[in-house]
């Protein structure tokens, strides 16, 4: 699940208009949420509340071996947070968990400086009984820029703070980012290929996204190097709308390159794949997640009564006004005497292919609705890796007003091995053992 505090930083990103897909951080999200997503450890139970309409508070309490809790606080002097984030009770199953990610494309999403203002979010977080402080502040300084600072200081260890200045475009993002940890300086691009729109308004071209990116890393106290890059391509079919996620990276220091598959077979299900290689070690991995979502009795008559409604196609006829989404060239015979016989000619003989076209675009948006839209009261999540030897298997829910997540690893390797020794070590059977198992409650007003 979802942390309350993530979800109120998601909600300001929302509200000031930050793409944060747009992003080389999370530019394997999708794979990452269906193949590593986490499993709760031990009992762990999380209370929120909204104190007034720009405060949030948190208070988590955790038995794992010993007890240990935190306290976290946020406040921003953002406004209208209330129709992005509700109660535990409200909050839609697909809302409040990781799992396929929607990329929008960047000329389809909104980067206005219309009616902009420079808000802030301040946030802190106090764990004991280890006595370590978190915080973060994000200010957001225009449209296309914003500023975020992060600090962790504990009396065991070396405080840490580290800066990001952050930049989109639309058809850029750069992050340039310094930690006092080592004197890390870090650098970020996304570069987005297909950033406007086509004249024929197409499917493919307006609903499918191209970036490259790349991340460049330099320790100035230790002198070490570190860079890696990927390319993402997403889509999604033309005759039933599902997406798909494609990722290549490569990491030329350490010879690491992986690719990843990520579909949405229906609307309740999700499958992802991704394999591994080392150029340098010939060692390999495949790796692959799934999962299956379960919908409530109401939600699957209302897909019933909507499915036996018959689709009215759509009209390629000549209206006054002429609607620019299916008649092209209308803007071609302004004020010509013959503009009406040629401007019909032309849509009669393009008729066909602009009907394909607003089929297949009706097909993409009405599937992504129905995923908005749908009333999710469990989920399935199933991983496994053939290196590894494990399978993860993690249980999401709702009952009443709790989220609930459960779940646990399975694996029948040595508990006490090393994880870079997985690979030497040898089991006389082939049982699954539990390795790790957790329950987490989530509670929200």
């Amino acid at each position: 699940m979802i942390d309350y505090m993530e979800k109120v930083l998601r909600s300001f990103e929302l509200r000031t208009g930050w793409n944060r897909d747009n992003s080389y951080e999370n530019i394997m999200a999708t794979s990452e949420n269906l193949l590593n997503f986490d499993i709760p450890t031990g009992l762990k139970c999380q209370v929120s509340n909204r104190s007034t309409g720009n405060t949030y508070s948190t208070f988590e309490l955790s038995n794992n071996k010993v007890i240990n809790g935190s306290l976290a606080y946020i406040y921003t002097n953002c406004e209208g947070l209330d129709k992005y984030l509700s109660s535990s009770r409200e909050t839609l199953l697909q809302d409040a968990s990781e799992s396929y990610r929607q990329i929008t494309p960047p000329h389809q999403y909104r980067y206005s400086r219309k009616g902009f203002e420079s808000t802030s979010l301040w946030h802190g977080r106090m764990y004991y009984p280890s006595s370590t402080l978190e915080a973060m502040v994000v200010k957001r300084l225009n449209p296309e820029t914003q500023l975020v600072a992060k600090c962790l200081s504990s009396l065991a260890h070396t405080s840490v703070l580290t800066l990001y200045l952050q930049k989109d475009s639309g058809r850029n993002c750069q992050e340039w980012i310094a930690s006092s940890n080592e004197g890390l300086l870090g650098y970020r691009i996304l570069h987005n290929f297909t950033g406007s729109q086509s004249k024929l308004n197409t499917s493919l071209y307006n609903n499918s996204s191209l970036s490259l990116g790349a991340e460049m890393w330099f320790g100035v106290l230790n002198t070490s190097p570190a860079c890696s890059t990927t390319l993402r391509y997403c889509t999604h079919s033309a005759n039933t709308g599902r997406p798909l996620t494609l990722t290549l990276s490569w990491n030329p220091l350490f010879g690491h390159v992986s690719s990843t598959y990520s579909v949405k077979t229906s609307s309740g299900a999700t499958i992802s794949s991704k394999y591994d290689f080392n150029l340098y070690s010939i060692e390999s991995n495949l790796s692959f997640g799934c999962d299956v979502w379960r919908s409530g009795v109401q939600d699957i008559k209302l897909k019933k009564e909507d499915s036996a409604k018959p689709a009215s196609p759509p009209s390629i006829e000549r209206k006054a006004g002429y609607p620019d989404d299916k008649l092209m060239f209308y803007h071609l015979m302004a004020g010509s005497s013959n503009s009406q016989k040629l401007l019909d000619d032309l849509n009669v003989t393009f008729a066909p292919s602009l009907h394909k076209i607003h089929q297949e675009r009706s097909n993409i948006e009405n599937y992504e609705s129905s995923l908005r839209e749908a009333n999710f009261t469990s989920v399935w999540r199933l991983s496994t890796s053939l290196r590894d030897r494990n399978l993860k298997v993690l249980w999401e829910g709702k009952y009443k007003e709790f989220l609930i997540s459960a779940g646990t690893e399975l694996t029948n390797t040595p508990l006490d091995v090393p994880t870079n020794s997985i690979q030497e070590s040898k089991t006389s059977n082939g049982f699954l053992r539990p390795a790790k198992f957790g329950v987490q409650l989530q509670y929200s007003m």
